[in-house]
């Protein structure tokens, strides 16, 4: 029996005898059993995201510009000095920045070829530092990410989705989602 099946297979109760055997091991830094799950799991979890979501592919450049704009290509590196992306980081942009404010193993997905939607897998967004270019009038460096965040997708009228599994990594990490409304009425109507 288990915390979630009364009659396990014995394939299932193995696998779980396994699992314990190799979290109660000393393991190098970065081999732990959370990392190697993560590892065992990641590609599953990313085709997960991506047929639940009905995406094609995603692109070699995360922007999140193109998601707000529709642009064929990002050309934010041409445009964008270091204090622009510094002041990106929490959201502080005239025109559509490239990057989600505390964005971290960012993603831009298509559909059908179109920017639709920005995936990003941050850590610890309750509690973010920011440079001194990127603080505000608040003059706060220590910042609740998860605000700049949502005040980024409120000025670009994007929505925001938070996955509780990234499939960046499982069990560190959550996945964030900004994508247009209008793309999200055009898909759940397919």
């Amino acid at each position: 029996m288990s915390r979630f099946n009364r009659h396990p297979s014995r394939e299932y109760s193995e696998f779980l005898d396994v699992v314990e055997a190799y979290a109660d091991a000393d393991h190098d830094p970065g081999e732990d059993v959370y990392r190697a799950l993560a590892d065992a799991l990641s590609e599953r979890l990313r085709e997960r995201f991506r047929r639940g979501w009905g995406l094609d592919e995603e692109s070699d450049t995360a922007c999140l510009r193109r998601v707000i704009t529709g642009e064929d290509e990002c050309t934010c590196s041409e445009t964008r000095s270091w204090a622009d992306r510094e002041r990106e980081t929490v959201g502080d942009r005239d025109d559509p920045p490239h990057a989600a404010p505390h964005s971290d193993h960012a993603e831009l997905w298509l559909d059908d070829g179109d920017p639709v939607l920005y995936a990003m897998h941050p850590s610890g967004l309750e509690v973010a530092s920011v440079s001194r270019t990127a603080v505000g009038e608040d003059g706060q460096q220590r910042r609740n990410g998860w605000f700049d965040v949502v005040d980024v997708a409120r000025e670009w009228g994007l929505e925001v989705s938070v996955m509780p599994v990234s499939h960046y990594h499982a069990f560190s990490r959550v996945c964030v989602v900004l994508y247009s409304p209008e793309w999200a009425r055009r898909w759940s109507e397919k």
